[in-house]
């Protein structure tokens, strides 16, 4: 089974640096927060350094 990408919303300060970083595979929800639309957007390498290891509250996380 493939990691999944979650978010902890409550968490998440819509700061967009996930966004910006990886525009393939995060967006803005309709509650102005980070979620992940396309996991497969990119390689789960850059997604750990582009993403988890850059969000500056510690929100995204692997879920298996």
């Amino acid at each position: 089974m493939a990691r999944q990408i979650w978010i902890d919303e409550e968490i998440c300060i819509s700061c967009g640096m996930c966004i910006n970083n990886l525009p393939d595979v995060f967006r803005y929800n309709n509650a102005g927060k980070a979620e992940c639309f396309d996991e497969n957007g990119a390689p789960e390498e850059e997604i750990q350094r582009d993403a988890i290891d850059a969000c500056p509250v510690s929100c995204i996380h692997w879920q298996e």
